[in-house]
């Protein structure tokens, strides 16, 4: 799966993201900083019909900790069907996180501005 640079120099990619009453394409900042699995605007969200899964408290780099619910859905990397934990923000930007990551290799090479996400090696002979 390739990814892109945005105009800012942030690497993104996108996902489908699936709910109980439709699906979208996400466009995702890559924060491995963020330990989660996938944050959605919460405009993109609400059509989705995402199922209420529970609750979580985390830390921002500032220091705060916030405590929020959280959604479940399906997300398909490579057409590959993932079902995550989700969670919503205020923000513009959705988020895709270490934990969507977990058994992956994700590359970025900034000098020539490519993004890739591919299964790794030892996932497969899992």
């Amino acid at each position: 799966m390739r990814g892109y640079f945005d105009d800012t120099g942030q690497p993104r990619t996108t996902v489908l993201l699936s709910g109980n009453r439709g699906e979208t394409t996400i466009d995702a900042l890559i924060d491995t900083g963020f330990d989660g699995a996938l944050c959605v605007p919460i405009p993109a969200a609400i059509p989705l019909g995402l199922e209420l899964y529970g609750d979580h408290y985390y830390e921002l780099a500032d220091g705060t900790v916030r405590h929020d619910v959280t959604f479940q859905g399906i997300v398909y990397l490579d057409e590959e069907a993932c079902q995550i934990e989700i969670s919503l923000t205020e923000s513009e930007d959705a988020l895709l996180g270490s934990e969507l990551l977990d058994g992956y290799v994700l590359e970025i090479d900034y000098g020539n501005r490519t993004v890739e996400i591919r299964e790794s090696l030892i996932n497969r002979e899992a």
